[in-house]
């Protein structure tokens, strides 16, 4: 069972995997709740509160922010209705087992769409530690792609580490660079291939690395690839882009107390700096996605 406290410091998973536990956490919270003596009001504010907290830890992470607002919009409806409480328990679980399985069902599509991107011999260099990145390596891995991937550490908190752990325990010939050393090893690879938190009007939120990542791909003429579904689109009329400080220790833990401190984890990145973006319909030429998706 997941903890609220382990969601809340949760700074390893991407998007795709953050959302999906805490889609388990709610699960398990309602069912915790059916053994209390609590009213069905007191336990949707219950439930809004850790959903609340939940949101404003992670603002940038439209997948998760969509389907908590999804719950939450239904649990209320329920809760002006005369069902019984367990009733009413039950088919939130179950609107949440729907939206469990359409982010998994969406995830096999970009895999299955994605790998046909890699060739034999590619090499590719990846940030960060994207889910939906990850199983376009293991799709195309499992159609017998040989091919080679360049994670950059990612630091911090440097959750590239565990992404290229993932990757060689499947068999994926795999690379941990520095973030540093993108440009040393940027005039090897064939493509660079990113996640999204986030999808607005003219960019998308990843993160912070990518940004350079992007510029030096560029500079070597290097293809860029977008892999993020359409339900991360939140164009910034509807809500601001906000980044919020991390730990400053992970950047700095000495003793001189005068030293500024910055730990941003997410920036913004141009979709301009995309050649193509890997979605559950199709793989589009970034032109074409912006006109079908991000027009109003």
């Amino acid at each position: 069972m997941f903890s609220l406290d382990s969601i809340l410091n949760d700074n390893q998973s991407g998007s795709v995997i953050l959302t999906q536990n805490v889609l388990k956490l709610y699960r398990d919270y309602l069912n915790d709740m059916l053994s209390t003596s609590k009213t069905l009001e007191e336990i949707f504010d219950l439930f809004q509160d850790v959903a609340k907290r939940i949101m404003r830890k992670q603002p940038n992470m439209v997948l998760l922010r969509k389907s908590t607002n999804t719950i939450l919009i239904y649990f209320k409806r329920l809760v002006k209705s005369e069902k019984e409480t367990e009733q009413i328990i039950k088919a939130v679980e179950k609107k949440i087992v729907s939206i469990e399985q359409e982010i998994n069902a969406r995830v096999q599509k970009i895999g299955n769409t994605g790998s046909k991107i890699i060739a034999p011999t590619n090499k590719i260099m990846t940030l960060s530690n994207s889910t939906l990145v990850r199983r376009i390596f293991e799709t195309a891995y499992n159609h017998k792609r040989k091919f080679e991937v360049y994670c950059c550490k990612s630091h911090p908190p440097d959750e590239g580490i565990q992404l290229a752990e993932t990757l060689d325990k499947m068999g994926i010939k795999t690379t941990i660079i520095s973030d540093s050393q993108i440009g040393v090893f940027m005039p090897e690879m064939n493509l660079v291939l990113v996640g999204a938190d986030r999808i607005y009007d003219n960019g998308f939120v990843n993160k912070a690395g990518t940004l350079a990542l992007c510029l030096i791909a560029k500079y070597y003429n290097i293809p860029v690839y977008l892999a993020a579904d359409t339900t991360k689109i939140l164009l910034e009329s509807e809500r601001i882009v906000k980044f919020l400080s991390q730990n400053t220790q992970e950047v700095y833990n000495g003793n001189r107390k005068k030293i500024g401190i910055e730990n941003v984890y997410y920036e913004k990145v141009p979709i301009e700096f995309v050649h193509k973006v890997i979605c559950e319909d199709s793989v589009f030429d970034t032109v074409d996605f912006i006109n079908w998706y991000l027009k109003e």
